[in-house]
């Protein structure tokens, strides 16, 4: 069990990179073909909706995360994941960097023997706490 909770933290730590050096095609591929993202204060999207506005979004804002306090929960065919993220964009509206704290949960599928991100979610600006 602890080689596939390894192999889903590194899934999610490559997430992280992709995001950070904003190649969206290399972010698409961490989802699963059936995936949904659900993220804060927008509508809910396919994976085929992802690129359409996260390309221009990742290069333009220089959008950075870092997933923190990862905690992984496994069964045979999925994880999940929830983790603190500190995340920074260029607002340009007020010409200020923005950064966040988000609470994010993924669910993770196995797919042909590999994660994909199935599910993910995720709250800005929440306090967090120890559990």
């Amino acid at each position: 069990m602890n080689h596939n909770k390894n192999k889903v933290k590194e899934k999610i730590l490559n997430f992280e990179s992709a995001l950070n050096l904003g190649n969206i095609e290399d972010v698409l591929s961490f989802y699963s073909d059936e995936a949904i993202f659900m993220p804060d204060g927008n509508k809910t999207l396919k994976k085929s909706q992802i690129g359409k506005s996260g390309a221009e979004f990742l290069i333009e804002s220089n959008f950075k995360i870092q997933f923190e306090n990862v905690k992984i929960a496994i069964d045979e065919n999925y994880a999940f994941v929830d983790a603190i993220a500190q995340t920074s964009q260029n607002d340009k509206e007020i010409s200020s960097k923005l950064e966040r704290t988000s609470r994010d949960f993924f669910v993770l599928r196995k797919e042909e023997g590999d994660w994909k991100i199935f599910r993910y979610i995720f709250n800005n600006n929440v306090i967090t706490s120890k559990l």
